[in-house]
């Protein structure tokens, strides 16, 4: 086959542990789905029979018994050294011996419906060396509230331009930058027409060339693909030698290392250099970019990733995930038609779920309220509870009239009668954090 798929779960989750104490990230329940089960997907419909899955070793038998024989693929789950903190590119190297082929990376929290097939044809059409997903980013996600806290999530923006092509002339993270984004002038006279965005969210999918996939293995100092290989190898495409300063064409005002693109935005407008071909340009090395404004995407990385996932999917849920939603009765319980319920739950009279997602074995005492909420498995919620906006993770008991509002209860607690969350994250009886 012409690429080999990778998908990285083995990153440890940090702006997520909150909910990882007793499952990994890649096995949160999206929809009551294994979360991999979303990338894993994103394949299967593109037609690839296999995929190779880095995991970490304390949590290969986990994600084994999880997803292996579920998915219609066949799955080489490969376990990282124990006590080693590698970057994806570091993982790349570790398996150098079973890639044989063009590679696509993609990271096990991607959920989406967009086609990787139309992907794959750009980068085909484009002799592209590398080609990377980008999409809008959500704006709710700025606008909601983070779960545990009352303040909104921080999130780092890219600072990305493409030409009308849509190849890629620079990409880093808005944390890289001060006043100034440093271009230099020669790309801007090969490529006068560049527009700057900082609404378009990587997706950490990648096409990536096996000539680059060589560049990662013999640069070691390289750890990571998002942050250090793909700035380098988009600049790469711009390597330039020396041109002879007593040369009758030397130009100190193109030369210069640098511009301010804010004050060249104007300049540009009215530009009409002609786009000629530099022949000292590495013509060999291309990096384009597939961008989809169309498509339900997100990247489940943080609490309110996490949540605002799994108010939307239910839309797309048969797409994204693969499988079918079911659907259960209760007689005397309400549950709308905006939530998800697992197998094996008990709702009592007059409990209600609405815009929730309800993990399997779980258990609604008379009158128990959830809006807005993700519970987890086996969760037992006593009478009259009220949950509203939070994230109750798996094997928790809520004790009668217990208030919830906007918090996080890690696994394994125990929230004792009467108890009034705001804005909490419970992980145990000695521990409640206020944010």
């Amino acid at each position: 086959m012409e690429f080999q798929a990778v998908i990285m779960a083995a990153g440890t989750g940090s702006r997520m542990r909150e909910l990882m104490s007793s499952v990994p990230k890649c096995l949160l329940p999206v929809g009551n789905v294994p979360l991999i089960m979303c990338s894993l997907n994103i394949l299967k419909r593109a037609g690839f029979a296999e995929a190779i899955v880095i995991v970490r070793e304390t949590e290969k038998l986990q994600i084994q018994t999880a997803i292996e024989d579920k998915t219609g693929l066949n799955l080489d789950i490969v376990a990282l050294p124990r006590g080693e903190d590698w970057g994806t590119a570091d993982s790349l190297r570790f398996i150098k011996d079973k890639i044989k082929q063009n590679v696509i990376v993609l990271s096990c929290d991607l959920v989406s419906d967009f086609n990787l097939q139309d992907m794959i044809n750009l980068h085909r059409v484009q002799s592209s060396s590398l080609t990377m997903l980008l999409v809008p980013f959500p704006k709710s996600l700025r606008e909601v509230e983070m779960p545990g806290s009352k303040k909104k999530c921080k999130f780092e923006r890219d600072i990305i331009g493409l030409d009308p092509t849509n190849r890629l002339i620079f990409i880093n993270s808005e944390a890289d930058f001060e006043e100034n984004v440093p271009l230099r002038m020669k790309v801007i006279q090969q490529y006068p027409n560049i527009k700057v965005h900082s609404n378009l969210m990587d997706a950490h999918l990648y096409i990536i060339q096996k000539d680059l996939i060589h560049f990662i293995m013999m640069n070691q100092h390289i750890s990571t693909l998002k942050g250090e290989f793909l700035p380098a190898a988009v600049k790469k495409q711009f390597s330039l030698k020396k041109k002879n300063r007593n040369s009758d064409l030397y130009d100190p005002t193109v030369d210069k290392d640098w511009i301010d693109l804010k004050s060249l935005a104007f300049e540009l407008s009215s530009c009409h250099i002609a786009s000629t071909k530099n022949p000292d340009a590495e013509e060999n090395l291309v990096c384009y970019s597939y961008v989809d404004k169309d498509c339900f995407c997100s990247r489940v990385n943080n609490l309110v990733a996490y949540a605002e996932i799994n108010k939307k999917l239910i839309k797309h849920f048969n797409l994204v995930t693969g499988q079918e939603l079911k659907s259960h009765e209760f007689q005397k319980s309400q549950v709308d038609g905006e939530s998800i319920v697992g197998d094996d739950c008990e709702l009592a009279a007059k409990a209600s779920v609405k815009q929730s997602m309800i993990g399997n074995d779980c258990k609604f005492d008379e009158r128990a309220k959830t809006v807005n909420s993700i519970v987890m498995n086996n969760v037992s919620i006593g009478k009259e509870c009220s949950i509203q906006g939070s994230i109750i993770c798996s094997n928790v008991v809520l004790e009668e009239r217990c208030s919830l509002k906007n918090c996080v209860v890690a696994s394994d607690q125990i929230i004792k009668s009467m108890s009034k969350l705001n804005n909490e994250i419970f992980q145990g009886t000695e521990q409640l954090m206020q944010i």
